[in-house]
């Protein structure tokens, strides 16, 4: 069977793309099993015109379609749908992903989506290609909504993956990854740079109400042994050496975060590596710090959230605050770049809560912050809570959480006030700190001209021109 896997666009463009890691662990297992006609198109990368991506899959002539989309990416998806049954009437069409796993209900809606995968698709997906070339029921399929006799039906959850050592490694020549590099990706210290995304973990134990559930909320890990041979064949097979880890919890294990980077010191020295989705502060210790630094570990990020400790209760983060203060102030004697992740507009948060968090933000001494502004996704604990109008629906979904406009946010604070609140925290944490810019600039992984300038931007809008 044809098999065409579609990264999505999204619904406004800001200039961030990174390999689509999700379609990468698909097409390796599709693989595995002997599926090997598989071809991939990632939208923001391509930028192709509807009537050009008709055309692609017009001439590829794929028996199905594999749509992946995140929430800002759902309009796109919609429409890929549409393009995909115009150019190959009877082709299947199969939508997963955050989007689809959040919001099924909704996505099932749409006649030109013929099923949708729920949580992860390495299984899911494989189970529905055998069905769909033997022409045999669906019913069947764990993790799975398609639509029999006109209804749609939810088949019974998929059981998470136990062994992620059984899957095997992403099928990276499936993406140029080279392409990649004149983006930006996740650690913008990594534009300009061929690099790739590896996740060693699935899965957070911690039930943060405002974030997904994608991948369940039992942590699930690759063995030490795996990473490392996956680490090997990205250097000595591909010639990477910048690694940007994207798991949820990367250091959830301690023990194991310890020993995969005892295995990077002693058998894949020369490494660059970027945990750019967030660690635990509170479960960082000394030695695991010395231990990622001797490994190449150059930028971190830490989320902290709110430095309310009711508000930490509240949405269940729970996390230590004198700790966090402590472990980062020893990142940065190791000479790690530290980002901090932050939330403004948390549910029923108060101005002296809000004013509580800048205080502390300003405090650390970590280098740099992205603050964020809540906003309610389907398929979280607090979407439960949310009326209807203050939910992110694929039509809202349009201003980055990180812009200075905070739209549909869940905050009873005015949101002139959030925004005011943001560009107010960055000034004072950016100019009125010259040690801080003194430890950017020091601590850096790369000073390129394009990743210098890129920091200027975000440092200009982030401060003093929003956008």
């Amino acid at each position: 069977m044809k098999i065409l896997l579609i990264k999505a666009a999204s619904t406004r463009y800001y200039g961030q793309t990174v390999a689509p890691m999700g379609l990468l662990y698909l097409s390796a297992a599709l693989k595995q099993a002997g599926h090997t006609d598989v071809k991939l198109i990632h939208l923001d990368l391509e930028t192709p015109t509807e009537e050009a991506l008709g055309r692609q899959i017009a001439g590829y002539a794929p028996d199905i379609v594999g749509i992946s989309a995140i929430t800002a990416e759902a309009v796109s998806m919609h429409r890929i749908a549409a393009l995909a049954k115009a150019a190959r009437p009877g082709v299947l069409v199969v939508a997963g992903g955050p989007h689809p796993t959040g919001y099924t209900a909704d996505c099932m809606l749409d006649p030109n989506i013929d099923a949708a995968v729920r949580n992860e698709g390495e299984l899911t997906f494989l189970e529905l290609t055998e069905a769909a070339g033997k022409k045999s029921s669906f019913e069947a399929i764990a993790g799975l909504s398609w639509r029999k006799a006109g209804a749609v039906v939810h088949n019974q959850p998929r059981e998470f993956i136990a062994d992620l050592d059984s899957l095997p490694m992403p099928d990276w020549e499936l993406a140029d990854l080279g392409r990649y590099s004149a983006y930006i990706p996740h650690s913008p210290f990594l534009h300009t740079h061929k690099y790739a995304n590896i996740v060693t973990s699935r899965g957070c134990p911690f039930s943060c109400t405002f974030c997904h559930n994608v991948m369940g909320k039992k942590f699930r890990a690759h063995s030490p042994e795996r990473v490392i041979l996956e680490l090997k064949h990205l250097k000595e097979t591909l010639g990477i050496t910048d690694i940007e880890v994207s798991d949820d919890v990367f250091n959830l294990d301690p023990a194991r975060a310890k020993a995969i980077m005892r295995g990077i010191i002693e058998a894949v020295p020369g490494l660059t590596i970027f945990l750019s989705n967030g660690v635990r502060a509170d479960l960082l210790d000394e030695e695991l710090i010395v231990l990622m630094r001797r490994a190449g570990v150059r930028y971190l990020c830490v989320a902290v959230e709110t430095a309310s400790p009711r508000l930490q209760a509240g949405i269940k983060k729970n996390a230590d605050l004198e700790k966090t203060r402590a472990v980062s102030a020893l990142l940065v004697e190791n000479g790690i770049f530290v980002n901090g992740f932050f939330i403004f507009g948390l549910p029923g948060e108060t101005r002296k809560e809000l004013w509580l968090t800048m205080k502390y933000l300003w405090s650390l001494p970590i280098h740099t912050c992205m603050i964020s502004f809540c906003m309610g996704y389907g398929g979280t604990e607090l979407a439960l809570s949310l009326p209807k109008e203050k939910l992110i629906s694929p039509e809202t979904d349009t201003v980055s959480f990180t812009s200075a406009r905070p739209e549909r946010v869940v905050s009873d604070l005015p949101a002139w006030q959030l925004a005011a609140a943001r560009q107010l925290a960055n000034f004072v944490f950016y100019f009125l700190n010259p040690a801080r810019l003194w430890r950017i600039f020091r601590d850096m992984p790369y000073r390129e001209p394009r990743v210098l300038r890129l920091l200027l931007a975000k440092l200009i809008t982030r401060t003093i021109f929003p956008r």
